[in-house]
């Protein structure tokens, strides 16, 4: 007896008696929560998905790219020529380049190549200043010294 109880307990509670309205309305509110449950999950998803840049955008990001390495180029160069060195340099060097380290080693290098096999004149001599007194009151021996030191002015004083 006990199991016709509850046999019928459940068939009390599985049929239901509403009107069409209530049924659309409940069948309604089930497909809303299952939609809202579903777009939360999809927009999570979506979020997750990295945004594939357009052929536009690709093209606008290289583009100010190439704007900034120029602008950091002619920047480089004009720091180089306020050094002077030639800013054609520009190119061989890196954009984070030291210019005032840079500049101290090329000129360094350039003093010691320079040193070792530059140029060496010859014949020069010291800048002497002498004033027409300081001639006259000199000896033939001293004016004979300054004339092997500096024969050039040496000639003006005598009159050569």
């Amino acid at each position: 007896m006990k199991e016709n109880k509850n046999l019928e307990n459940q068939n009390q509670d599985e049929t239901v008696t509403m009107t069409k309205t209530d049924f659309d309305k409940a069948i309604q509110s089930a497909e809303d929560k299952l939609r809202t449950t579903y777009s939360t999950k999809i927009k999570e998803l979506e979020s997750k998905i990295p945004a594939q840049k357009t052929d536009t955008e690709i093209d606008y990001e290289n583009r100010i790219k190439a704007l900034e390495a120029k602008e950091k180029k002619i920047g480089l160069q004009a720091t180089l020529q306020s050094k002077n060195l030639d800013g054609s340099i520009a190119d061989f060097l890196k954009d984070d380049v030291d210019v005032e380290s840079f500049h101290t080693v090329i000129e360094n290098l350039v003093s010691t190549r320079l040193e070792k096999a530059g140029y060496k004149p010859t014949g020069h001599t010291p800048n002497e200043k002498i004033s027409k007194e300081a001639w006259a009151k000199m000896s033939y021996s001293q004016k004979q010294d300054f004339y092997n030191t500096n024969p050039e002015l040496a000639k003006k004083f005598m009159g050569m």
